[in-house]
């Protein structure tokens, strides 16, 4: 067979959706910044200074501002009123639990279960910008992340693809939000392959690298930011010591730690909220009220803490100051998180590892001198270590420090002391912030990408609609005439409702053909066998052992247990080929036919499907059909229903086609899948 030159024009669509994906995600993001920042503006007063450094006019940090502007009341009433507004905003979900951020997407991409939908996502915008703009201890991120995710779901709603694309789109949506709330592209498209799709393919790296980088170039327009640590990490000099890059070591084990004592925090934070059980605003204005005490003494802890990271760094906050910011600022979030605000916790988590490596540096600094620069060293390498721990994603905060600071030198201790706190997080707790998203849902972690294939594919995604079926009063040579048609296929048995009650397979005629006095007298009933039934919405891992019984080849798919109407069959064959498509993460395999028992190899690029007939061609001949629409499939059959199934027709050209008959088309990929868009089960996650 000759090889197809090049690639076909649909292997371009990931890369054109990824490209929107990634702009929107950028426009979205640096849209819902500058929202922020007008909230925090209006309720803190906070305003332009002259940055004496620079010469240039900045905003005020957010700790400044509540210092000069707010009185202690008011410093009390910003975020508690920020709370209440947020959950009352929630109200409006009337108790539904939709995903948000990025454990919940985690979950949902990885799975491929659960929904984002527009109205939610709206709804939950707007309470997370009461939180974090009225000075929530939680990161902008997970919004980020979330609408961006929400317009990847958007568009492969309108396009239509395939669960595995569709899960490949929406990492893009999160690499870009990541991407907004950083200017760290690298980072954020490996965060994704490392933590979130657990992939690095080729053709699923090269989408969300993309949409990474649109969205930081957007960014960049819009908001003109560089890398956002760069001049603090400019006192770290041109190369560190052996000694205190072994010491990022030791740094990492306690990291390790940390990042347990922080995740238990978390948790403990929203069972202790949960335990009040009071109204969802009265619960976040408490959260609130706790943030707006703390602030009173500790405004350090307010927000996402990106201008505290930069004083912490630069050596003008003392040591008591950082001791009071790394206990306080872990209440705060504890306190903005575990009261139902909406957020991400990577932004905190940075803050909190931030003010552990300066503690770190200056007890060190006891046992060995230490300058300036090598203080601010352990300053991001803690934030590095923290990361890496909460997240057990090494690679991740390795490459997001160096993106922040753009400083080579901090490159081996980062590495050393991610690894080490990585590590000893997993010795500790195998699970990470986001695998304990995992078990919150009762699911296990897909481990690998042979067991993501078989938990992340639903019977909905191979589905057959060409089951044979037949009533259970239909006679013997009604059943024989349908095994003779298409032998080796099963026929399914229905009651006058069109349950199915059982299965025929060629041997349980076998008996009857020996004795043909009986033929007469036998209906489909006194044939029939029990079904082996799923349901569309089981995985591959629920339906591959029921093929432990060798003599079986399909299954019958049905609505549900309760309501076993048929929907159509999935053969062992399908399930195999499903998943060495998955896990190879493409097509190696031209696709096949089966015709007299013999599985015949289609065109490369091509399907043979069923379509329902589209409204439009109601009445038409088959010399009719518009070419235009047709892509170049070409009709190859009719199927006209009828009291035993469909009766199939010849596809001749002056056959009129009728309402409610079906299709087999025969054409490129592409063509086949608009023609059978319609037929699409509707899915609210795709």
């Amino acid at each position: 067979m000759t090889k197809q030159k090049g690639l076909p024009l649909r292997a371009f669509a990931i890369f054109l959706l990824a490209a929107v994906v990634g702009v929107a995600g950028g426009l979205l993001g640096s849209g819902f910044q500058k929202g922020l920042d007008a909230i925090q503006n209006l309720l803190t007063g906070r305003s332009l200074a002259l940055d004496p450094d620079t010469g240039r006019s900045e905003l005020e940090s957010l700790p400044d501002a509540v210092r000069a502007h707010l009185t202690w009341w008011q410093t009390l009433l910003v975020p508690t009123v920020g709370g209440l507004c947020a959950g009352l905003v929630l109200l409006v979900l009337r108790g539904r639990k939709p995903p948000f951020g990025i454990a919940d997407l985690v979950v949902m991409v990885q799975l491929r279960k659960g929904a984002l939908r527009l109205r939610d996502t709206v709804v939950q915008m707007v309470s997370s910008a009461c939180t974090i703009g009225s000075g929530g201890s939680i990161g902008r991120e997970g919004a980020n992340s979330h609408l961006a995710a929400m317009a990847a779901t958007l568009l492969a709603r309108w396009t239509r693809i395939g669960s595995r694309p569709r899960a490949v789109l929406i990492g893009c949506g999160i690499a870009a939000g990541m991407a907004t709330s950083y200017n760290a592209p690298i980072a954020s498209a490996i965060f994704v392959m490392e933590v979130v799709l657990g992939n690095f393919a080729m053709d699923v790296a090269a989408p969300i690298v993309l949409a990474s980088v649109l969205a930081t170039i957007v960014r960049k327009r819009l908001l003109d930011e560089g890398a956002i640590y760069r001049d603090a990490a400019a006192a770290i000099g041109d190369e560190l010591t052996w000694s205190l890059i072994l010491a990022a070591i030791v740094l990492g084990v306690l990291c390790g730690f940390g990042g347990i004592y922080f995740r238990a925090g978390l948790t403990w934070g929203r069972r202790a909220f949960g335990a009040l059980r009071l109204p969802l605003p009265a619960t976040m204005a408490l959260g609130g009220l706790v943030v707006g005490g703390i602030g009173t003494f500790m405004p350090e802890a307010w927000g996402n803490g990106i201008d505290v990271i930069r004083r912490v760094a630069s050596g003008d906050t003392g040591l008591g100051v950082v001791l009071t910011l790394f206990l306080w600022k872990q209440v705060a979030t504890i306190a903005s998180g575990g009261s139902g605000g909406l957020g991400g916790i990577f932004t905190p988590n940075l803050v909190i590892g931030a003010a552990f490596g300066a503690l770190f540096a200056q007890a060190l600094g006891t046992l060995t001198p230490l300058d300036s620069g090598e203080r601010t060293a352990f300053v991001f390498v803690g934030m590095a270590g923290l990361t890496a721990a909460t997240m057990h994603a090494p690679v991740t905060a390795l490459v997001l420090v160096f993106e922040l600071t753009r400083h080579y030198e901090l490159t081996l201790p980062v590495m050393l002391c991610s690894i080490a706190a990585s590590i000893m997080a997993s010795l500790l707790d195998r699970d990470s912030y986001y695998t304990a998203a995992f078990r919150a849902k009762g699911e296990d972690q897909p481990g690998g990408i042979e067991d993501l294939a078989i938990r992340a594919t639903y019977v909905r995604d191979i589905v057959r609609a060409d089951a044979l079926t037949v009533r259970d009063t239909a006679s013997f040579p009604e059943v024989m005439g349908l095994l003779a048609a298409r032998r080796g296929d099963t026929v399914y048995v229905q009651d006058e409702a069109g349950r199915v009650v059982g299965r025929i397979e060629l041997q349980d005629v076998k008996t009857f053909l020996n004795d043909p006095s009986l033929t007469p007298v036998v209906i489909a009933a006194d044939m029939t066998r029990p079904a082996v039934t799923a349901q569309p919405d089981q995985s591959l891992a629920a339906l591959l052992p029921l093929f432990d019984d060798p003599e079986l080849r399909e299954v019958a798919v049905v609505e549900s247990a309760t309501n076993p109407r048929l929907l159509g069959r999935v053969r062992h064959q399908d399930v195999l080929t499903t998943l060495g498509d998955e896990v190879l993460g493409q097509q190696r395999r031209t696709g096949s036919v089966s015709f007299g028992g013999e599985d015949l190899r289609l065109p490369a690029g091509h399907e043979l499907r069923t379509i329902p007939l589209p409204d439009a061609w109601n009445g038409l001949s088959i010399d009719a059909l518009p070419a235009e629409q047709l892509g170049g499939a070409v009709a190859v059959m009719a199927l006209r229903p009828g009291p035993q199934g469909y009766e199939p027709l010849a596809a001749r050209p002056d056959l009129v086609l009728q309402d409610g008959w079906r299709l087999v088309v025969l054409g490129p990929r592409d063509a086949v899948g608009r023609l059978r868009a319609h037929d699409a089960t509707s899915d609210d996650a795709s």
